[in-house]
């Protein structure tokens, strides 16, 4: 059950940032922003370009359906793109977004939304360097003024 605990942490944390894909056109020019404007809901950091939302859809980037799992104890067994609410509320679609299993982060049809992708390893470790490393990005990622942390 642990093991889940994490797998659900990671795809929260993959839900919670998308990459633009137009930052790593020009993920080394950070004079270059003219071509990648920053849009209400994204963030600059260092040379990316990362969303500031959850999240949230139940359908991929070309319309397909993505079913909803609530069974916690089927969860762990599907092997198929499935998504499900933090600990099986509903409620927690309006703060947390949608969790996704990894089929339905790694799927051909696209998780993000038009314009975004899921980081890479690279991109992901590139973010955690600019923030001065595993023991401090965490920290400097938080939310801040909510009961959340």
């Amino acid at each position: 059950m642990k093991i889940y605990y994490y797998i659900i942490l990671l795809i929260l944390f993959l839900g919670l940032l998308s990459c633009s894909n137009e930052e790593t056109k020009t993920q080394n020019q950070v004079a270059a922003r003219p071509t990648v404007p920053i849009q209400n809901g994204e963030v600059q950091i260092g040379t990316q370009v990362w969303t500031t939302k959850n999240l949230n859809v139940s359908r991929f980037r070309n319309g397909d359906l993505i079913p909803h799992v609530p069974d916690a104890s089927q969860w762990a067994y599907i092997n198929y793109p499935a998504w499900t609410y933090y600990n099986n509320i509903s409620t927690n679609g309006t703060v947390y977004g949608k969790l996704y299993n990894w089929y339905a982060v790694n799927d051909s049809r696209g998780l993000a939304p038009e314009g975004f992708h899921v980081p890479s390893d690279t991109e992901w470790t590139t973010l955690i360097n600019f923030l001065g490393g595993a023991s401090n990005a965490g920290g400097k990622m938080k939310e801040t003024g909510t009961n959340h942390w």
